[in-house]
């Protein structure tokens, strides 16, 4: 499934909606609408993964200002040469969504994100751990490889970003942890799968949203990680599993 249809997927599960920023197919009208309604907006490829061709745009008192995935800043004093500076960049005949902004909380000037990793044992899912991805310099996206970000703990994220207590911190990531069974419930409507990777935003008034569902393993992250407990055990539970299937 790609965005679009990802997101009318989760959003007809009323539990899962609030976290849900709106979202909508890209297109001029889409585009003034969205600008009008929100501060904020990406710009991404309805299939697009890794946060490749994501665009970041933001009103100004001036008109507009957007971002291409480590680009440089382009700023339009009208909604017209906003739409068609954008249009120049996007791939003929691709898909792309509109998507209300996050304000994400902030490390030293810089957005991060959660990932969430999400694992499927003796058929139930588990929360197998979770990393703040902090995004590169001038980047619009938070993706590591492609953004030059960095990964941290998430306590040490929400401690340096926001000033939370511990006990706040207990209470956010069980939220997100609440969620991500939740979603996982609702992915197994459409299909079973074995691993599920959930991005979730925290603004910075430390509301929490979702704004990616990815399916695979999050090994590749949780390697960066100076400890190395999460990405041992995603490890032996894929090992398990490929000895459990049949041959």
């Amino acid at each position: 499934m790609g965005k679009w249809e990802l997101w009318n997927f989760f959003a007809s599960d009323e539990t899962i909606r609030p976290y849900l920023p709106s979202t909508a197919m890209f297109s001029e009208h889409t585009l003034r609408s969205y600008l009008a309604m929100y501060p904020l907006v990406f710009v991404k490829p309805d299939n697009g993964r890794g946060g490749r061709g994501v665009v970041k745009i933001w009103r100004t008192k001036e008109g507009y200002t957007f971002i291409r995935e480590r680009g440089r800043i382009v700023r339009c004093r009208t909604m017209e040469r906003l739409y068609r500076k954008i249009k120049q960049d996007l791939q003929p005949g691709k898909r792309y969504v509109i998507q209300e902004g996050v304000r994400l909380a902030k490390i030293n000037g810089r957005p991060f994100d959660i990932r969430l990793a999400m694992m499927r044992k003796s058929g139930r899912w588990e929360a197998i751990g979770m990393l703040a991805k902090v995004a590169g310099p001038n980047s619009a996206v938070t993706n590591i490889a492609r953004g030059k970000g960095y990964v941290t703990g998430v306590r040490n994220a929400l401690k340096k970003a926001l000033g939370l207590r511990d006990d706040a911190i207990d209470v956010l990531q069980d939220e997100m942890k609440e969620v991500g069974y939740r979603i996982g419930e609702k992915f197994d409507e459409f299909r079973t799968y074995e691993q599920i990777g959930l991005d979730f935003a925290v603004d910075r008034n430390g509301k929490l949203w979702v704004i990616e569902e990815n399916i695979g393993s999050s090994r590749s992250l949780f390697v960066r990680l100076k400890d190395k407990s999460v990405y041992r055990k995603m490890r032996s539970m894929n090992t398990a599993r490929r000895r459990r299937k049949p041959q």
